[in-house]
């Protein structure tokens, strides 16, 4: 099941336990591991049922019309925040951002969730 459909994942670990604040784009809904949520607006719906702020429709303009026909109108005020917010403030020079505090928290965060190399299965 893609990560996009899951609320556990959506809900529980990236917006409870690591605090993601921003917007969640699902994966390309016309990919073919999405199919097992059903036809396009299926998906779509499950993906925001999920979590998702947006939903991605790549190289499909047949399922981009079904979603955008299918879906009602949005008016959770939480998403649109989200969503408005991905235009931002400013930006940040790139040598600036990789010196912030938040980014080395970011990278350190991530780091603690990465796998444990002994626990690997040498199956070659």
């Amino acid at each position: 099941l893609p990560a996009c459909f899951s609320p556990f994942w959506l809900q529980e670990m990236l917006r409870g336990k690591l605090q993601f604040q921003g917007a969640i784009l699902s994966d390309d809904l016309s990919m073919e591991g999405a199919a097992i949520m059903g036809g396009p607006l299926e998906r779509a719906e499950a993906a925001l049922s999920a979590g998702c702020d947006m939903v991605l429709v790549c190289n499909n303009p047949g399922s981009v019309e079904q979603v955008i026909d299918g879906l009602r109108v949005e008016t959770d005020p939480l998403r649109h925040a989200r969503l408005v917010r991905l235009h931002g403030r400013h930006s940040v020079p790139r040598k600036e951002l990789l010196m912030s505090a938040e980014w080395k928290q970011a990278v350190n965060t991530v780091a603690d969730y990465a796998p444990d190399p002994s626990l690997e299965l040498n199956l070659s």
